[in-house]
């Protein structure tokens, strides 16, 4: 290249330091050196400064050879081009140059002088089939710089004890390539090469053309190559023992759980482990997800009969690892579906055919009157109607198991202690039973509330026995303890808890009774009209008047906490769970306040009549509401959209609605109990 005697001056000026020149003029930065027309970092004719060379004196040691002629440029003044990079073995494509020994081939190649270096040999992949490009550069008196000559794939090869440095590298780079073995694989570089390079004598190094990075050489990282689809990496969990691959494996969600069936034998396995879909169960709790324990000795009525015969009865609950995990998380993921109303029956591509499932409807008849309430569990239901009689029904079959009567009116409402059968601390002593036999029974608690103004407890007993069908229900029997006096008109509502029972009544007032003692607590009066409805948490009550209002009670001070307004008419119904108060009135609306601050939450419109019943779960933010429109309606209290709406249940006003994980049970005024069971068909007998 041409070179200029003027010295250069490679310092940084100001503009280097993002700053103006005072001179005035341009500096030379190493960006112009980096960024010059041959692509790499060596000095031009354009970046030399244009001052008058004819005063400079230069010494002849300081001269440097340029291009093979000897010109006057200063050796210092003159920039070196680094080496090329060393070839990686990450990649397919590279170039080897200037290595020095003259026989790596140890082929019989032509010899060549020490002063010269052996010949620089590029590999370059040429197509998808596996054909290479070897290039060599050639002596200028050759008619070309470089010839090319191709290579098919042969089959793999071992590598050759004999062969020379070359041979050997190649094979490192070959074996561990990222791609996929048996492919882009050549035979041994030999001595035919060279026959068909057609190489003769010594390449004169001196004149051939730098490496800029336009020709194919590897200049930096711009030709490597990676196979993204290769499978790298060590399987981890297939090694680790199986109590910490377990423990790795149980901080995934369901999707992730599930697509790790799909990963190997072993992994599927360990997915499988019923450890692994309990905890996914439980983190679900949060949503409303549950078991009772309980039940797991009772999940068939013959098992029932076989326990309670056998002794096993009063045995304690059996390891939670022997259910089907799995089996309960899949049925609890369609019975989600089935409430929400996204689970479809038929095949969702016959779009003429499928349709959204509806639960099953069942009917039972045996009350005379007006069925005015209810409560239910795993295995019964006990009603009171309007013909002053208390019915207990069995919930798989329909039957009546008995018939109590012990009010002067109509029984208005009631409320007792769920699946009391099934607790071994309530089995009854030797004395209690007065015979053998005596830790079959056992024995529940029951409040009811009549029109007669009286407040009823009953003793429960209940114990297994057999059909003369061979299935298995429980014999119920009960027995009033005691009668609670102190209302003037009849009693609308109860609660009860494991310290106190509420009553409110149609003289506008709340009594508060001691469970254990039964005797009057407080009584809490405010309210103008007949008080329908009360809500017990804690010491916390909350009372829904016909005046329109609903006020909050604390127990332990007896004092009023709160009123709530909103409604434009009476209120009919009201539930409280957790800081929640859900509220239903005649003036059709459901209201939703926050018990801390009284704030109404949200109003959810939908009936067309008195909404007379409500029920619903804090945890799942299900509600479900009966109403003399003759509907029962299932809402989402998160969003206050309403989900299904079940038109034909009843023929007339719905007095009372309940449900639980699997069922809806209404009463109503046409005598009739209605279930809508959403589990057909799965196994939801522990679901609480």
């Amino acid at each position: 290249m041409a070179a200029h005697t003027a010295p250069l001056d490679l310092s940084y000026s100001d503009d280097d330091r993002g700053e103006g020149s005072s001179s005035g003029t341009p500096s030379h930065h190493f960006s112009r050196l980096l960024g010059s027309v041959l692509g790499s970092p060596f000095l031009t004719t354009s970046d030399l400064p244009t001052e008058d060379r004819s005063t400079q004196q230069l010494d002849g040691d300081d001269l440097e050879t340029i291009d093979g002629a000897l010109s006057a440029v200063p050796r210092g003044f003159t920039v070196t081009r680094p080496s090329s990079p060393s070839p990686s073995f990450r990649t397919e494509t590279y170039s080897i140059v200037n290595w020095e020994n003259n026989d790596v081939f140890g082929d019989g190649r032509p010899s060549m002088s020490d002063a010269a270096p052996s010949c620089s040999i590029r590999f370059r992949p040429l197509s998808s089939r596996g054909l290479y490009a070897a290039s060599a550069y050639l002596p200028s008196s050759a008619s070309t710089p470089y010839n090319t000559v191709r290579f098919g794939s042969p089959s793999p090869i071992k590598p050759s004890r004999s062969m020379g440095l070359l041979p050997k590298i190649w094979d490192a780079l070959r074996e561990s390539s990222p791609t996929k073995r048996g492919k882009r694989r050549f035979d041994n570089i030999s001595a035919t090469l060279w026959n068909e390079l057609d190489i003769d004598g010594i390449i004169d190094y001196a004149n051939l053309p730098p490496l800029d990075g336009e020709e194919g050489e590897l200049i930096d990282d711009e030709a490597c190559f990676i196979d993204v689809r290769a499978v790298t990496g060590v399987d981890i969990i297939a090694l680790v023992p199986e109590e910490v691959a377990l423990h790795v494996l149980s901080c995934l969600d369901l999707s992730s759980t599930v697509a790790c069936l799909s990963v190997s034998k072993k992994w599927r396995r360990l997915a499988l482990d019923n450890s692994l879909w309990r905890d996914l169960f439980r983190a679900r709790n949060i949503d409303g997800w549950a078991i009772d324990p309980r039940r797991i000795i009772a999940q068939t009525p013959a098992s029932l009969l076989a326990m309670s015969h056998s002794g096993q009865w009063n045995r304690g609950l059996p390891a939670q690892l022997e259910l089907d995990w799995r089996d309960l998380y899949m049925s609890r993921a369609i019975l989600e579906k089935r409430w929400a109303g996204t689970a479809i029956v038929g095949s969702s591509e016959d779009k003429e055919n499928a349709a959204v499932f509806e639960p099953t409807s069942r009917k039972m008849y045996g009350h005379t009157d007006s069925v005015y309430c209810l409560e239910f569990d795993s295995s019964k239901i006990i009603t009171g109607s309007r013909d002053r009689t208390i019915k207990v029904w069995s919930l798989k079959t329909g039957k009546c198991l008995a018939t109590f009567s012990g009010h002067n009116g109509s029984v208005l409402c009631l409320k007792f202690d769920k699946d009391w059968e099934l607790d071994p601390a309530n089995a009854l002593s030797e004395e209690e039973f007065g015979g053998e036999g005596h830790n079959l029974w056992r024995k529940g608690f029951m409040v009811s509330g009549s029109s007669d103004s009286s407040v009823c407890v009953w003793d429960m007993y209940a114990c297994p026995v057999e059909n003369e069908d061979g299935t298995v229900d429980l014999a119920v029997t009960a027995v009033v303890r005691r009668i609670l006096r102190g209302h003037m008109l009849g009693v609308l509502d109860i609660r009860i808890d494991d310290r106190w029972i509420i009553s409110c009544s149609k003289d506008a007032l709340i009594r508060v009774w001691d469970r254990k003692t039964l005797e009057l607590n407080c009584t809490f009066s405010g309210h103008e009209g007949p008080v329908n409805a009360v809500g017990l948490q804690g010491n916390r009550v909350a009372s829904a008047s016909g005046d329109g209002k609903m006020m909050l009670w604390d127990i332990s001070t007896g004092e009023r906490v709160r009123i709530f307004e909103g409604h434009d008419r009476g209120l009919a119904c009201i539930e409280f769970k957790d800081d929640t108060i859900v509220s239903g009135s005649n003036d059709f609306k459901i209201k939703v306040w926050n018990a801390n601050t009284g704030e109404c939450v949200r109003t959810l419109a939908g009936h067309d009549n008195l909404v007379r019943a409500l029920s619903f779960d804090p945890r799942s933010g299900r509600l479900v509401s009966g109403s003399y429109d003759r509907t029962v309606k299932v809402w989402d209290l998160k969003t206050g959209r309403m989900v299904r709406e079940f038109k034909g249940c009843h023929n007339s006003h719905i007095f009372d609605v309940n449900f639980d994980a699997t069922r809806i049970v209404s009463t109503s005024h046409d005598q009739k109990i209605c279930i809508l069971d959403f589990a057909d068909g799965l196994n939801a007998s522990l679901f609480a």
